[in-house]
């Protein structure tokens, strides 16, 4: 579809002609990374520890955005790619817990300035390779001077556990990037995602205590 030019082009074309494609994304980022911060800040003060270890948040780079229209297949215009990607914005939170995993989705779900669009629960479906995350597409409100926008963004939630397989695979792609992974380092990788689901079993017994001796000293 983009024989006739090449990414180095592509991404210049972008850069020159939608300086201000971006900006509703970025403002976007801003009140999710608000939204969370101030769930972190309210759960401390309430239960004395929060369901959010730590979050990242990302704005894909022009060069990602634009192999991503590649790969998709996508015209190159502002509309089609506002309907078509819908992870520009990202936001990963790692929970120490599992159940604070779900907590945290119904959360957003009653939020009346996020809209959930679609959920991936690759927790109760793990993939092949035994990744596990919760994904979930959003859109969050802006409110402009003069009108009232929907941005979508993608958000990742999982557990540390989670969060340290994931790395690890990410390496293991970086390392051998273009080939497959060995099928012994594919099989250790499976055995550790099973692991790491015993690990968040045996922590989701502790944040119970955690809760149940929080719930004592208030009474």
């Amino acid at each position: 579809m983009y024989q006739e030019t090449n990414k180095i082009d592509l991404v210049q074309k972008v850069l020159k002609n939608w300086k201000g494609f971006f900006i509703p994304y970025e403002m976007a980022l801003n009140e999710l990374k608000s939204d969370f911060n101030i769930i972190d800040l309210e759960w401390k003060s309430k239960h004395g520890y929060s369901p959010i270890e730590h979050m990242k948040t990302r704005m894909k780079t022009i060069m990602s955005l634009v192999e991503k229209i590649e790969n998709k297949e996508i015209p190159l215009t502002q509309e089609s790619i506002k309907q078509e990607i819908r992870d520009i914005v990202g936001v990963r939170i790692v929970t120490s817990f599992i159940d604070d995993v779900y907590l945290l989705k119904e959360h957003i779900e009653q939020r009346e300035d996020i809209r959930m669009i679609r959920v991936k629960d690759y927790i109760k479906e793990p993939k092949k390779s035994g990744y596990k995350s919760l994904h979930l597409v959003v859109e969050t409100q802006v409110i402009l001077s003069n009108e009232v926008i929907w941005v979508p963004a993608e958000i990742q939630i999982r557990t540390s556990a989670m969060d340290f397989w994931a790395s690890t695979e990410h390496k293991l792609n970086y390392k051998y990037q273009g080939e497959s992974i060995p099928e012994e380092a594919q099989k250790q990788l499976i055995e550790l995602s099973n692991a790491s689901s015993l690990l968040d079993k045996e922590m989701s017994k502790l944040r119970i205590q955690l809760l149940s001796s929080e719930t004592d000293s208030n009474g």
